[in-house]
This record gives C-alpha cells, structure tokens and sequence, in this order.
C-alpha cells in the first residue's frame, strides 16, 4: 500500500467525526488524526467499526463531553485546527497522499483565537501564504471563486483584473490535469444583467471583461462576463460547452453547486503543494451526533483526493 490519505477529523462538536468515521470504515487506505479517545467514543455511540489507523499527538486532544455537544467552543476549535495542520505536515512530508478535511466551524475557530475564517485561508499560511483558490465541483458543474470568505460588501473592491486572470489560469491547469485538453471556462459577471452597460455598477466592463480578454492573449479559452443567473442553467446542463465557471464571490458560486449537486459535491484546493479536498457542507450542529448525518459528500472527498495524488 502506498501513502494512506490523511483525514483530519473535524470540529468534535459538530458531524465531522460521524461522516468521516462512516467514510473510513472498513478502508485500509485511511488515517485519521483527531483525538483518540474521542473517536473510539464516536464509534462507539455511532455503532460503527474503529479506523484502522489513528494518529493522534497531544494537540489534538479535546474533552470527551464536547463530542457532538452541537454548540461552538474553543476547545473544539483548537482541536479542529491542529487536526489540520497535523494533516498537512504529514502529507508535506510524504507520509500521506492527500488531506480530507471534515467540516471546521468558523466560529469556534475564533473563539479558539484563530485568525482564519476557514481551511483555504488557514492551509495557504500554513505553506507560506501559498496563492489559493477554492474550487467546488459536482457531477453537472465545477465553480472557481475569484474570492472566497468575504463580506459582500467588500467583494466589489477585491476584484481585479489580475485576480481574475490568476483565477482563470488556476481552472485551466486543474482541469488540465483532469484529462481535459483543452478547457473552456465561462466568467461570471459581477453585477446583474452584467451590469446592463453600467446602469447597474461599471465593473463587469472596466474589470472583468478586460480580465477576460487577458485570459484569452494567454492562451486559455474563456468567455465572458455572463450573467450568472443565465450563465449557471446553461453551465450546468449535460451538453454544456463549458467545463468550469469562474465566479466573483462565495455565494454566487457555490449556490449553484450546492442547489445542484449538494451531498455529491467536492471542495478542491487549488495552489497548495498538497492534495487537499473537503465535503460540501458544514458542521451541522443540528444534527450532531443523531445519526442523521450523510457521508456521501465525504467520501466523494475521499475519491476526488485518492484521483488527484495519483
């Protein structure tokens, strides 16, 4: 066997620990960090088999009580967080494939003093503040943000021609090692109706159609800017002529994806030196430690992160 994939196990409080103990039951290919006893207790109220191998240091730990408590708490957070880093240090250094992150929750991360609001951010200053994108893909669409966990009122002033353009050469080499030769990608608009020639903001054609236009003298294939509410049905279609869109902001993106192919879908960093891939859901502390939890979108992760290191 080769080096396993690396799961990293998530916020303790929230549905982590079932979907990624539900995803690594039984495989040989798996190894978990996150708190030992934690897990054997997880297993244990879940009625499933323990993971076969289990890495757990001293950071990891957290107190047995918090397991789905199904509330935010700092001790969760910090578990959470070292969970991951623990996860990439082993696969930066070759003892593991990949990295498959089950959910954090953004705000125990702050209760816990971390100063990133999720993965992506936490994963590029861990390898030296790494330029990364977030890609979401499902059985109908791929979606590559342009930004990522940002106030909506500050997306308008964070898109730029460059970043565009960066986020456009991200997608081609993805899809490029995905087998595809020649990608086409499509651009989201920032505004609606694309603006409608400036009645509705100018930046669709002071920013993103001349970004556009540079992706094309680069030699990628990208249209655009399109509406997005006219872009994603066509997008999403069997015949589509698109294999990714490019999206402005969070929700613009991944709504789609997630209205779509919610509970298939998979989240791919792009721009890290390592393999890391997540669910397409959060921690639902709702349904924390009910038995309601799906692993579906997890071992999806799971799949998409044993393609990718191969």
């Amino acid at each position: 066997m080769g080096a396993p994939l690396v799961v990293s196990l998530g916020d303790p409080a929230g549905i982590g620990p079932e979907v990624a103990l539900r995803a690594v039951e039984g495989r040989d290919d798996c190894r978990v960090v996150g708190d030992a006893a934690l897990i054997a207790a997880a297993c244990q109220r879940l009625g499933i088999e323990p993971p076969r191998h289990v890495h757990s240091p001293a950071e990891v730990a957290c107190p047995p009580e918090l397991l789905f408590a199904g509330e935010p708490h700092a001790a969760c957070g910090r578990a959470a967080a070292a969970a991951v880093r623990e996860g990439a240090r082993l696969v930066a250094e070759g003892e593991g494939a990949a990295l498959v992150t089950a959910p954090l929750n953004k705000q125990a991360l702050g209760l816990a003093g971390e100063p990133y609001p999720g993965h992506t951010e936490l994963l590029a200053a861990l390898f030296g503040g790494a330029r990364v994108r977030m890609l979401l893909q499902g059985p109908s669409l791929r979606v590559v943000l342009v930004t990522i966990h940002e106030a909506l009122r500050a997306v308008a002033d964070l898109v730029d021609e460059a970043g565009i353009v960066e986020t456009c050469q991200f997608a081609d080499a993805f899809l490029r090692r995905q087998g595809i030769a020649a990608p086409r990608l499509a651009v989201c608009a920032l505004n609606p109706h694309a603006g409608d020639g400036g009645r509705f903001g100018d930046e669709d054609q002071r920013v993103v159609a001349p970004a556009v236009t540079r992706a094309c003298e680069l030699g990628l294939d990208v249209r655009g800017p399109f509406a997005a509410d006219t872009l994603f049905p066509q997008a999403a279609r069997d015949d589509s002529p698109y294999h990714a869109v490019v999206a402005m902001y969070h929700d613009q993106g991944l709504i789609p994806v997630k209205l779509a192919n919610f509970g298939q879908a998979t989240n791919v960093t792009l721009g890290l030196p390592i393999v890391r891939t997540s669910p397409d859901h959060g921690t639902a502390f709702d349904i924390a430690g009910k038995g309601l939890a799906d692993p579906s979108s997890f071992v999806a992760a799971l799949r998409v992160a044993a393609e990718l290191s191969a």
